[in-house]
């Protein structure tokens, strides 16, 4: 009788155990990877307009909340250096400064950063915003490990 209830109090523990490593740390990493992939779905596709200096509303606040996101995707997963390891994340500094780096493609691509720029109070040395852009899609791959241009490397 003793090893019938050991038995099923093992099986108990072994499904609540599971169940919180599936819902604390694999889940909110499988969410994570998807907002990364998600992020370098976002850049691919608008790379014209952030190479060319596009402005466009709505793709600046595409970027806003890619930039939010990937920050608290992050943080919802418990033990993350630990875990980083194990699914190829990147470092939370990385993250901090490629969603820093998104926030500048935010800005870059709003009409009214580069009306401030051109009014007259701004006596600072223009930003050539395509190539910003450029640097910025580059440093976000390499940082989020990530395919960021249509380049081989």
């Amino acid at each position: 009788m003793e090893t019938f209830v050991f038995t099923i109090i093992g099986g108990i523990v072994i499904f609540i155990s599971g169940q919180f490593i599936l819902r604390f740390i694999i889940e909110p990493a499988h969410e994570f990877k998807k907002t990364l992939a998600g992020i370098s779905y976002l850049i691919l596709y608008n790379q014209a307009k952030l190479t060319n200096a596009h402005t466009d509303e709505e793709v600046a606040n595409e970027f806003s909340v890619k930039s939010a996101e990937v920050i608290s995707k992050s943080s919802s997963i418990l033990c993350y250096r630990s875990i980083q390891r194990i699914f190829g994340l990147p470092p939370k500094a990385n993250i901090i400064e490629a969603s820093q780096q998104l926030n500048w493609l935010s800005h870059g691509m709003k009409e009214s950063s580069k009306q401030f720029e051109n009014g007259p109070s701004y006596n600072a040395k223009k930003t050539d915003f395509a190539l910003e852009n450029s640097k910025a899609l580059i440093k976000i791959g390499e940082l989020l490990k990530l395919k960021t241009t249509y380049n081989e490397n």
